[in-house]
C-alpha cells in the first residue's frame, strides 16, 4: 500500500504544498500587477508568455530530465523557483510589482516547471513498485485538483492582508518540497546518462546528439499504442479546451447564464479530484479502450441532448462529465506510459507527447467564438461530432506492451 511506502508519501506531501503555493501565486499575480498599475493587455501577455515559454522549454527539459540525476534535478528546480517567487514576494513587500520581473520570475517558473514533470514521474518510478503506479499517478493528480480547490481562496484571503503573503507562502513551499525530496530519496551513483550510455559502450560508439535528442519522437512514432493515443490527445485537447470556451461564451451570455456558468466552472475542480480518486479502482475493472473512450462517449450523448432540446443544463451537463472523466483517461495513459516506455528515454517521450498534444490548444477558444457565433446548438452538435470520433477513435487503441525494468548497472556515474 502506498501510504506504508515512506518515500511516496515525503514527495507527495512536498508536492502537495508546492502545488497549493503555485497555485495561489497564480491567482494572485494578475491581481497584483493590476493593483500596481499595469493595463489588463499587459496582464494578459503574461500569461501568453508564460505558455509560451513553457511549450519551448518542453523538449529541452526531456532531454535534460534523461540525462542527469531526477533526484538532484527535481532539487534544483524548487530552489530556482523558490527564488523566483521570492524575489517577486520581496518586489510585493515595498512597492508596486514592475512588469518585467513578474514576467521574468514566471518564465523562470515556467522552464523549471517543464524540467520538474518529467523527472518527478522518473523518481516516482523509482520508488514505487509497477504494481503501485497507477495509484501514485491518480493521487498526484489529485492533488492538483485539491490545491486548485483550496488555493484560489487562500490567496483572496493572503492579498486582503498583504500583497507580498501568496508569494512569500509560495516560496516558503518549494523549500519544503525540495526537503521532502532530499529526505525521501538519497542520490543513486548511477545516473541517466551512463545508462543509456552503457549499451552503446557494449555495441559501438555512443549516437550523436541529434539522435540522442530526438529519440523521444521516434519512440511516439514507433510505438503503435503511444502513436495513436497522441492524436487522440492532441484532438481531445483542442475539443475540450473548445468546450470550456464554448460554455462561457454561450451559455454565459444567455439570462441566468453567468450563475450556471460560474456553477459549472466551480465544480470542475471537485469533479476533477474525485475523477483522479475513482480512476485506480476503474483501471482495474475496466480496459484501457473502455476508459479512455468514456468520457467522449458521454458529452457526446449530452450534447446531442442539447442540440435537440436547446438545453443548457445538457451542455453545462456535458461539461461536468468531461471534468470528471477527463483525469481517469489521463491517469489511465500516464499508467500505461509508466510502465511501457523504457526509463532511460522516458523524460523525452514524455515531453515529446506533451508538445505534440497541446499544439492545436490555442485554436479552441478561436473554434468555440466561431461556433457559438452561430449559436450554441451548432457549437453543440459539432463538439458531439468531434468527441464522437474521438470516442471511436479510443476504442481501436491497441494494446499497450510493458517493458520489463531494466537492471542497474554495477558501474558509477563519473
Amino acid at each position: 500500500m502506498l501510504r506504508h511506502n515512506r518515500e511516496f508519501r515525503l514527495l507527495w506531501m512536498g508536492q502537495t504544498l508546492s502545488s497549493f503555493g503555485s497555485s495561489m501565486s497564480g491567482v494572485a499575480l494578475p491581481l497584483v500587477l493590476l493593483a500596481s498599475g499595469h493595463p489588463v493587455t499587459a496582464v494578459a501577455a503574461v500569461g501568453t508568455v508564460v505558455a509560451a515559454a513553457g511549450l519551448a522549454a518542453r523538449i529541452p527539459a526531456g532531454f535534460v530530465s534523461d540525462r542527469f540525476d531526477e533526484r538532484r534535478l527535481l532539487i534544483g528546480c524548487d530552489l530556482v523557483r523558490l527564488a523566483a517567487i521570492g524575489m517577486v514576494a520581496v518586489w510585493s513587500a515595498f512597492g508596486p510589482l514592475p512588469l518585467w520581473p513578474a514576467m521574468g520570475a514566471v518564465v523562470v517558473s515556467a522552464g523549471a516547471v517543464e524540467v520538474f514533470k518529467p523527472s518527478q514521474y522518473r523518481l516516482i518510478r523509482r520508488v514505487v513498485s509497477p504494481e503501485q503506479i497507477a495509484s501514485a499517478v491518480s493521487l498526484n493528480q489529485a492533488r492538483t485538483y485539491g490545491a486548485e480547490i483550496a488555493g484560489p481562496a487562500a490567496a483572496g484571503l493572503l492579498l486582503g492582508l498583504r500583497p507580498a503573503l501568496p508569494f512569500a507562502l509560495d516560496a516558503l513551499t518549494f523549500l519544503v518540497s525540495a526537503v521532502c525530496i532530499a529526505a525521501a530519496v538519497p542520490a543513486r551513483r548511477t545516473g541517466p546518462a551512463a545508462r543509456e550510455a552503457a549499451p552503446a559502450a557494449r555495441t559501438g560508439p555512443e549516437p550523436g546528439f541529434w539522435h540522442r535528442f530526438t529519440v523521444g519522437w521516434r519512440h511516439l512514432a514507433a510505438d503503435p499504442f503511444l502513436r495513436r493515443s497522441t492524436l487522440y490527445f492532441c484532438g481531445l485537447t483542442l475539443v475540450f479546451t473548445a468546450f470550456g470556451s464554448a460554455l462561457v461564451l454561450g451559455v454565459g451570455r444567455e439570462r441566468g447564464g453567468a450563475q450556471m456558468v460560474g456553477w459549472a466552472v466551480s465544480t470542475a475542480a471537485l469533479a476533477g479530484l474525485l475523477g483522479s480518486l475513482a480512476a485506480p479502482a476503474l483501471q482495474r475493472r475496466l480496459p484501457t479502450r473502455v476508459l479512455v473512450s468514456l468520457g467522449p462517449a458521454a458529452a457526446t450523448l449530452l450534447l446531442l441532448t442539447a442540440w435537440l432540446t436547446g438545453s443548457n443544463l445538457a451542455f453545462v451537463a456535458g461539461f461536468s462529465a468531461m471534468c470528471l472523466l477527463v483525469p481517469v483517461i489521463n491517469a489511465t495513459v500516464s499508467t500505461v506510459m509508466a510502465t511501457s516506455v523504457p526509463e532511460e528515454i522516458y523524460g523525452r517521450v514524455a515531453t515529446a507527447n506533451d508538445f505534440s498534444v497541446q499544439l492545436l490548444q490555442p485554436f479552441g477558444p478561436l473554434a468555440a467564438g466561431l461556433l457559438v457565433s452561430r449559436s450554441l446548438p451548432t457549437a453543440a452538435v459539432v463538439l458531439a461530432v468531434g468527441l464522437g470520433v474521438l470516442a471511436l477513435l479510443a476504442v481501436t487503441l491497441p494494446t499497450p506492451t510493458p517493458v520489463p525494468p531494466r537492471p542497474e548497472p554495477a558501474w558509477s556515474q563519473p
